[in-house]
This record gives C-alpha cells, sequence and structure tokens, in this order.
C-alpha cells in the first residue's frame, strides 16, 4: 500500500531557523504515515544532534532528501571541491541508513547548471548508486529544474544511459517547465517503472517564471491532480507519495491545518476515494 508522506521542508525553513528540535513537536501535529527528511547544509556539524532528535520522534523516516548542493561540488573543477562533495554524498547515504529511510532523493543538478556540467554528473551516476547501495539505500534523482534544455529530457537521457537508476517525480518541478503532461506521452512509457516516488506540490506562473518559483500547496497551482492521479492508477506504480508544499510564513508559524487538509485529500487519492483540488 502506499505511503503518505510529509517532508520536513513544509515545517522548517529560514524564517524558524531550520531549528530540528521542533520536529518531535511538529510531528505530533500530522496526519501522514511517516516522514522525508530533508538535510540542509547547515546540519553537517549537527548531525550527532539531528540525530538524537530524530530518536523522539514517532514517525518513521521513510526517504531522505540529500543536501541540494552536493551537486555543485561533484562537477566542480577544483579537486578539493568535488572530492568534498563525493564525501558529502557519502555521509547522506550513511545518514539515511542510521534512520531507517530506505530511498535518497538526490539533486543531480541544480537550476543554473549548463548542459554540460549536467553530462558530467550523469556520467558520474555509477558511482554514486554504488554508494547508496552499499548502505541499501535506493537512490532516485529527482526532475529538478533547469536553466537549459529541461528536466524530461534529462530523465530520457539518464534512463537511455544508465537504465538502472531509479526517479523521483516532483509535480511542481515539472509545471515549472510546462511539462505536466510529457509524464502522459508515449515518450514517458520507459520511464515509468523508473519513477519510484513522487513529490505532490504546485506551481502558479509562467513558463520558467523564476520570480513564482515557490512550492505552492495542491490546489493553489494549475497542475491537474486530477489527472495526474487518475493516470498512476492505470499503471503499476507501488512507491509512495511525499507532499512538499511550503506551509511556515515569514514569522515560521507553521499552518498545520492547512497542511493536514492538504494530506487527507492527498490520502482520498491514494485510496481511490473522490477527491478534488481546485474550485
Amino acid at each position: 500500500m502506499h505511503k503518505l508522506l510529509c517532508s520536513t521542508g513544509t515545517l522548517l525553513g529560514r524564517p524558524n531557523g531550520r531549528n530540528f528540535y521542533l520536529l518531535p513537536e511538529f510531528e505530533k501535529k500530522l496526519c501522514c504515515d511517516g516522514l522525508e527528511l530533508m538535510f540542509y547544509d547547515s546540519w553537517y556539524d549537527q548531525a550527532d544532534a539531528l540525530l538524537h532528535v530524530l530518536q523522539s520522534v514517532s514517525l518513521p523516516i521513510a526517504v531522505l532528501h540529500a543536501e541540494k548542493n552536493i551537486c555543485k561540488g561533484l562537477v566542480s573543477d577544483c579537486a578539493e571541491e568535488k572530492e568534498l562533495a563525493f564525501s558529502q554524498f557519502r555521509f547522506n547515504c550513511r545518514f539515511a541508513k542510521s534512520i531507517g529511510a530506505e530511498k535518497m532523493v538526490f539533486h543531480l543538478w541544480d537550476g543554473y547548471m549548463n548542459d554540460e556540467k549536467i553530462n558530467t554528473a550523469i556520467t558520474l551516476l555509477p558511482r554514486l548508486k554504488q554508494c547508496a547501495d552499499e548502505q541499501n539505500v535506493l537512490l532516485t534523482v529527482e526532475n529538478i529544474v533547469c536553466a537549459e534544455n529541461d528536466p524530461f529530457t534529462y530523465l530520457q537521457r539518464i534512463h537511455e544511459l544508465h537504465p538502472d537508476i531509479a526517479f523521483t517525480y516532483d509535480t511542481k518541478m515539472a509545471a515549472f517547465h510546462f511539462q505536466d503532461d510529457c509524464l502522459y506521452s508515449p515518450e514517458a512509457a520507459p520511464l515509468l517503472p523508473a519513477i519510484r516516488h513522487f513529490h505532490i506540490n504546485d506551481y502558479q506562473g509562467g513558463y520558467k517564471e523564476w520570480q513564482r518559483f515557490k512550492t505552492l500547496h495542491p490546489g493553489d497551482g494549475q497542475v491537474d491532480f486530477n489527472k495526474l492521479f487518475s493516470f498512476i492508477k492505470q499503471t503499476d506504480y507501488k512507491g509512495d507519495f511525499t507532499c512538499e508544499a511550503t506551509s511556515f510564513d515569514a514569522s515560521g508559524q507553521v499552518d498545520f491545518d492547512k497542511l493536514n487538509h492538504t494530506l487527507h485529500t492527498i490520502r482520498k487519492y491514494i485510496r481511490e476515494e473522490n477527491a478534488s483540488y481546485g474550485p
């Protein structure tokens, strides 16, 4: 049965200092099956304290979202930066195992890397997958937005070169490039078995409109979730879903009512009950 997870990124951000000591209090207010832990670059030096806090969290942590900036170092021309990035990646793999996470979401590129750098990153996937496999963690590459080409093209390229690599499909990332319907196309059919995780969030804006690149709650944007979940039901998808919609305000206060409403609606979709986002 599919699990409904909530990303800790919906709860912790710069306004509340990414304070992981809040997690034991916050998780008690969530109506979900588990968590996806968003690991921040400021947490490496606090990893022992973080691990201690997570031991008091009752919800299982099924997925680790690896620190997002590792990809920059992996393709750096500086040998020291590259080695540090590989070290950080290995750390994320070990940390995932230590908290019981079976999957790891990874940004193989960022939104500003050029095509040459992304192609370089793609060549590193066998080594990265081996690191994750050694910890019994499933590495999944996310369809991150990009400055050149588009995420769907890169997923196709990865699958052609490394068919054993799994993917996390993020609805906002696809919508940002107006690629929502790519998932339903014949060209996507070979990729579908490789999609092992979904991030559910929304986008409201134009094509690659960076100033509107905010992670919205489903129903607050333009993604057709009725179509998405209807399509998923027709596939052999057996993975889980993570709600990844920012739920804290500028003061760091979390709107648990809205977040739980979103979680409830996603759960209805998963259970194939009547559900709908939007008016």
